[in-house]
């Protein structure tokens, strides 16, 4: 028989009567209840440019499977795990999970001001864009990875937070400058601290969890996780160190110039022409 922890050591409160807080065993169980409850609310009170919600995160790992389904399901999610060492038991890992968020819709890069400029690497270094380039539309994956794989003895930093923050997706149609734009952003609406990795086993440990939503704390916790976001790589990167593959890119200045020299002197030849020539 497994040893386990008995029934005795669970406490549950909630704080200003609306914020749930759990103290024992299963303290996975308030954190999927929690997303669930915020995405039906967000879903039953639809707003003519919401895009739906939206789920940031941020553990050592996860492999718990009615978190990973809850993070596939929703409409937007990234959450950011340690890397992962590269032993047949580390794949046989890495495989449950890439397999379990194969088909999640991950979340935009564009959402988040910090990321929009952000590109793929080319050959493995910073892409060169210019006049010609694209807007890129990238589409983060549902789980990612950041920092170094271990190697041998030595210890190495890791990504050890639990966290999760969910918001909403939102667009309007103008920018900044009042100029027609296609605009996207992310809102946090709440946010959930805990000891607990989403892993199967922590349910079965002593740990604690917690829903908040002060305003800066939340914009604290944002800014955290766009970092890790922007630092992250994919499930199972062929790297052992810390390298992003998004990456700022080298804009070639003299073909922008070239081209706003272009378009500003062909204005001014159209404004100056007599009319009929």
């Amino acid at each position: 028989m497994n040893p386990s922890f008995s029934n005795q050591f669970n406490v549950q409160a909630m704080l200003d009567g609306t914020r749930p807080v759990q103290f024992g065993t299963n303290v996975l169980a308030g954190l999927v209840e929690g997303i669930d409850s915020f995405r039906k609310d967000l879903e039953q009170q639809p707003r003519s440019r919401s895009l739906g919600p939206a789920m940031l995160g941020a553990f050592m790992w996860v492999d718990d499977a009615e978190l990973l389904r809850r993070i596939a399901e929703f409409p937007s999610a990234c959450v950011v795990v340690s890397k992962q060492q590269r032993g047949k038991h580390q794949q046989e890992r890495l495989r449950k999970v890439a397999d379990a968020v194969r088909d999640a819709a991950g979340f935009p890069t564009g959402a988040l001001p910090e990321l929009e400029e952000l590109r793929p690497r080319e050959d493995g270094v910073a892409p060169v864009v210019g006049p010609w380039s694209l807007p890129e539309q990238i589409r983060l994956s549902a789980v990612r990875t950041l920092g170094y794989r271990k190697a041998g003895k030595h210890l190495v930093p890791i990504l050890h937070t639990k966290m999760l923050l969910l918001g909403e997706l939102w667009w309007h149609d103008e920018d900044p400058l009042g100029g027609v734009a296609d605009v996207v952003g992310f809102t946090p609406q709440r946010l959930w601290l805990g000891s607990a990795n989403g892993t199967e086993s922590s349910r079965r440990s002593l740990e604690f969890g917690l829903w908040m939503d002060d305003p800066a704390l939340m914009k604290a916790a944002q800014t955290f996780l766009v970092e890790v976001l922007a630092q992250s790589e994919e499930l199972d990167p062929d790297s052992d160190d810390l390298t992003p593959d998004l990456v700022v890119p080298d804009y070639d200045d003299e073909a922008m110039w070239e081209a706003m020299a272009s378009f500003t002197g062909d204005e001014d030849e159209t404004a100056n022409s007599e009319p009929g020539a």
